[in-house]
């Protein structure tokens, strides 16, 4: 057992079992805390649940704490699939369920067109308490925002993502904006929030920018003087100047208080992630299955090479484990332990 990485599971339900269930990840903080706590103990529940990422943490932490008290923010997360975006927002949710809601704003489109999610369904089931009610506002995560940055040429020429960016300025510089609201008796009707205190977070991966940058800053690929080593995607942080080179108008750039970049995992870090039991994916996946996984060393060594290799991120290398585990399924359906040699 020595050339093995054990993970031992505590108290698990077997996903075999009739009672069965995924178990809670919830966080400890209650809502009558979150006044209480400080930047650094934000940070730190946050660091439970994301690897290698502490500086992205320490500040999205501040901006999280100043929300708390009164000061509304509008940050960006920019970093490579899989490197943290999404933990983030959950383990915030997690933390402040009654204050933080993540939309996926791919696909948006503006009031009267097509489609079927549109600017102001961002806010749909969202409490948004009167300015002077001396509630917390809510905090509202905008993920996938690059897909929706980039143009969108319709037939009539027009970049559609800007307008749809248009009307998100309305939405974010503060102030009283209609939104619908569905009666049950399916009759639409209009009420009014204020947005001036609502905190806004863009996420995204902006991988063609990346990937664009690390071919610009590799040199010439062929001929005399050729750059054989190449620069990596995200080896340079993405910039406001890279962001609004992506699709993001300016006007919108201008509003973006913080932008946080999240680093591409090293191999070494993807090694570290997959002995991490209590933040790594080996770890959900017990979670979710109930039953012990034990990865040998080797096998730790090319998952984390082949993670770093492709740029797979978290959620591609627990995909990867998630393919062991289908096969060994297969061959034994009430199988007790997953083990990966």
């Amino acid at each position: 057992m020595d050339n093995k990485s054990i993970h031992v599971v505590q108290r698990f339900v077997p996903w075999y079992a009739d009672e069965y269930r995924i178990s809670s990840r919830a966080s400890d903080v209650r809502p009558a805390d979150y006044l209480a706590l400080t930047p650094v103990q934000i940070r730190d529940e946050l660091l439970k649940a994301v690897i290698d990422q502490d500086d992205a943490c320490r500040k999205v932490a501040m901006m999280v704490y100043q929300h708390l008290h009164g000061h509304r923010f509008v940050g960006m997360l920019a970093g490579p699939t899989g490197s943290g975006k999404s933990f983030i927002a959950d383990k915030l949710k997690d933390m402040f369920p009654d204050l933080v809601y993540i939309r996926d704003v791919s696909n948006v489109t503006c009031d009267g067109w097509s489609g079927g999610k549109k600017v102001s369904g961002i806010f749909e089931d969202v409490t948004v308490p009167a300015p002077d009610s001396g509630r917390i506002q809510p905090i509202i995560f905008l993920d996938e925002c690059d897909k929706m940055f980039s143009p969108r040429i319709n037939s009539g020429l027009e970049n559609v993502s800007e307008s749809v960016q248009a009307e998100f300025l309305t939405v974010i510089h503060g102030g009283e904006i209609k939104v619908p609201d569905i009666d049950p008796y399916n009759v639409r009707k209009y009420s009014t929030i204020d947005t001036s205190g609502i905190s806004f977070m863009f996420a995204g991966a902006f991988e063609k920018k990346a990937n664009l940058i690390a071919e610009k800053e590799s040199g010439p690929m062929l001929g005399f003087g050729a750059d054989l080593s190449g620069a990596k995607s995200y080896e340079r942080e993405l910039t406001m100047e890279d962001v609004h080179e992506a699709g993001c108008i300016n006007e919108l750039c201008g509003r973006i208080q913080r932008l946080v970049n999240l680093n591409p995992f090293s191999e070494e870090a993807y090694r570290r992630i997959l002995d991490n039991h209590r933040k790594g994916p080996v770890h959900e996946l017990e979670e979710e299955f109930g039953i012990p996984i034990v990865i040998s060393n080797e096998r730790c060594d090319e998952l984390a090479h082949e993670a770093y290799a492709k740029g797979l991120g978290i959620r591609g290398m627990k995909n990867t484990l998630r393919e062991y585990i289908d096969d060994m399924m297969w061959n034994d359906c009430r199988i007790r332990t997953f083990e990966i040699a």
